[in-house]
């Protein structure tokens, strides 16, 4: 093995620190295209309700704008641009939720309400890796504990990954259970 071939350690602390600076999984396209299509046709309600929560948006305007189409839709009221403003508007939400503009801009992106259900699927994958990413940060620190038995960590390791299968499985019948 030559000189060349060998790892170089020198970078290995810089190599770390990126790992760590990595912005979570998400998909804001996917998220403006969901919401796009919600503003755009009950339908694309009907269909995205039974797959996301508001929980699973990354961004935290895109999580307001999603619970007050929510409410209105749930409430039998038409769900629109003007209507979830004035939503928003009644909450004092509307400026962390981007303002009356940004729902018509989310209108204007959105390839087709028709795909909403496929796009909320997108945004359900990646906040699914995102809550993985955070399983395994709190498994990274249970491995650098020194206190507790070797056995205690492993079992809470195992409870973290299985917090994460147990979360996609049961969303939907939390989703149906809400609806009912």
């Amino acid at each position: 093995m030559s000189i060349a071939e060998l790892p170089n350690r020198g970078n290995t602390q810089r190599e770390d620190a990126t790992a760590f600076e990595r912005t979570p999984p998400q998909d804001l396209i996917a998220e403006q295209s969901v919401l796009g299509g919600m503003l755009l046709s009950k339908d694309a309600i009907a269909d995205v309700v039974e797959i996301l929560r508001e929980r699973d948006f990354y961004r935290p305007a895109h999580e307001l704008i999603y619970d007050a189409i929510i409410d209105l839709y749930g409430r039998g009221e038409p769900a629109d641009a003007v209507t979830v403003s004035a939503e928003l508007t009644k909450r004092g939400d509307i400026a962390r939720a981007g303002g009356a503009p940004y729902l018509h801009t989310l209108i204007s992106s959105v390839p087709t309400a028709a795909n909403a259900g496929y796009y909320a699927k997108i945004v359900r994958e990646h906040a699914i890796m995102r809550r993985l990413v955070e399983a395994g940060t709190k498994i990274v620190q249970l491995g650098y504990a020194v206190e507790g038995e070797v056995d205690d960590a492993v079992d809470q390791a195992q409870a973290e990954v299985y917090a994460v299968t147990e979360r996609r499985s049961s969303e939907d019948y939390v989703q149906l259970a809400t609806l009912l």
